[in-house]
C-alpha cells in the first residue's frame, strides 16, 4: 500500500521514496480534511462494501444505518430510523454511527416515534473526526436500549479499524486494517492499509490514547486501544488551527 500511495497520490509522490513508515512525515487531521484530494488516487475503484463484523459470535438480526454493508437475511441496512422497513424487520440489534444513534435515542425518550426494545446488542460506530464514546455517551445509551454496547473504530471508507470485544476493556486493533501508534505526548496516529481510494499514512488524530498489548480476558492478544480522548491541550510546534474538548 505504501508503494501504491507513493505512485499514485500527490501527497506522496511530493516526498520522494520511503521505504518505511518511519520515513514519511505526519500527517494533521484538518490538512487531510481541508485538501482530501492531495492524499486520493485519480479514478480509483469505490471501496467494496463491508460485511458487519459482530462482535460476539454471529450476528442476530441486526439493522446498520448510516453505512453501507454487505447484506444477509440477518443483517441489513436502512438509510434511517424513522423508516417502515426497519419496523418491520424488528432487530434485535442495532448498528450505526454514534450521531445517528444520539439521535434515535433522543427520539424514542421524547416520545417521537414508538420503538421496540432491542433485546441483543448496540454496535456503535466512532471515528478519528469525531472520536469515540464518552461514558456519558454509555451511560445514556444503555439507559435508553438497556443491551451491551459494543464499539467499533473505523476508517473514512468504513473499514473496520479496531473494536471492542465482550471484555469492553479496549478496543481490539484489526491489523489487515491499520496501524497505530501512540507518540512521546500520547496522541495517537494511525495509518490506513486497506483505503485504496485515499492511502493515508501517519495521521496525528488529535486524540490521546493508550496502546497495550497485554492478553485481553477475551482471550485474544491483539494490541488494543484504551482511554481514546480528545486532547485538550496542543503542542505549539503542531499548529492545530481548532482545538475541540469531547
Amino acid at each position: 500500500m505504501l508503494a501504491y500511495a507513493q505512485r499514485r497520490t500527490r501527497f506522496y509522490q511530493e516526498r520522494g521514496e520511503a521505504k518505511s513508515l518511519d520515513e514519511l512525515p505526519q500527517v494533521e487531521l484538518l490538512d487531510y480534511l481541508r485538501h482530501p484530494e492531495r492524499f486520493e488516487v485519480p479514478a480509483a475503484p469505490a471501496h467494496p462494501r463491508q460485511e458487519l463484523e459482530y462482535p460476539v459470535g454471529k450476528a442476530p438480526r441486526t439493522a446498520v444505518l448510516g453505512q453501507e454493508i454487505r447484506g444477509s437475511w440477518r443483517v441489513r441496512s436502512f438509510s434511517t430510523y424513522r423508516s417502515e422497513k426497519l419496523a418491520q424487520f424488528a432487530p434485535q440489534s442495532l448498528a450505526a454511527p454514534g450521531d445517528t444513534i444520539r439521535a434515535l435515542a433522543q427520539s424514542i425518550e421524547e416520545g417521537e416515534i414508538a420503538w421496540r426494545p432491542l433485546s441483543q446488542s448496540l454496535v456503535v460506530f466512532t471515528d478519528v473526526v469525531r472520536g469515540s464514546l464518552s461514558e456519558e455517551d454509555r451511560d445514556y445509551f444503555w439507559r435508553i436500549f438497556q443491551v451491551p454496547i459494543f464499539e467499533q473504530f473505523r476508517g473514512f471508507a468504513g473499514e473496520l479499524l479496531a473494536q471492542e470485544c465482550e471484555a469492553h476493556d479496549g478496543m481490539h486493533v484489526n491489523l489487515a486494517n491499520a496501524i497505530f501508534a501512540v507518540g512521546p505526548d500520547g496522541e495517537l496516529e494511525v495509518s490506513f492499509l486497506r483505503n485504496s481510494r485515499a492511502p493515508l499514512f501517519r495521521l496525528a488524530t488529535n486524540l490521546s490514547a493508550r496502546l497495550v498489548e497485554s492478553r485481553c480476558a477475551c482471550g485474544q492478544i491483539t494490541p488494543r486501544l484504551l482511554d481514546i480522548r480528545r486532547r485538550s491541550t496542543v503542542s505549539a510546534s503542531h499548529r492545530r488551527l481548532v482545538v475541540v474538548n469531547s
